[in-house]
């Protein structure tokens, strides 16, 4: 229904976008991205990300593009992880981690250290978090592990000891 226009209540709605994004990414593991069905779906998707005004219906949006995992789809997520208020760009960066780790280029990993380091704007807690979590999680440059050991400096006791963990995780 929601494919061909029509009006659904909000929850349904949400979750069939978001389950419509899981169904899109499984289709194209199976090399059936080529679809009729899978192209009208990442279409509605960005269509429906586009459209939308309230911030959680982006998320929503959002939390559906990180399903489907599209890599045509990163430069949409980065925009959202860079420009957009902090719940939207914690969605973004969220969606981002779930690519593989062979997406991940140079353009996403700018991006997540600009985020990091707030070098466009002032940054969520949370947002800087997922992007330190992700340049780690994606075989990091060892600049990057001495700028997200620095940069726990700033942060609350928590996410430092979160953050040294997981560096710790990764020089073991």
């Amino acid at each position: 229904d929601k494919l061909d226009g029509k009006q659904l209540a909000p929850e349904l709605q949400q979750t069939g976008i978001v389950a419509l994004g899981s169904l899109v990414g499984k289709l194209c593991q199976q090399k059936l991205c080529d679809l009729q069905e899978v192209e009208r779906g990442t279409e509605t998707i960005l269509r429906g990300l586009g459209g939308a005004k309230e911030e959680s219906e982006v998320v929503t949006y959002l939390l559906a593009l990180g399903n489907a995992a599209l890599p045509r789809t990163i430069p949409t997520l980065l925009e959202q992880a860079e420009e957009a208020p902090a719940a939207v760009a914690a969605a973004a960066i969220s969606a981002l981690r779930r690519f593989p780790a062979g997406h991940i280029s140079g353009e996403v990993k700018g991006a997540m250290r600009r985020i990091l380091h707030q070098q466009k704007r002032s940054y969520a807690q949370t947002c800087r978090l997922a992007a330190a979590e992700l340049l780690l999680d994606t075989e990091p440059l060892p600049m990057d592990v001495i700028n997200i050991l620095l940069a726990t400096k700033g942060m609350e006791a928590e996410t430092a000891t979160f953050l040294l963990q997981k560096v710790q995780n990764v020089l073991h």
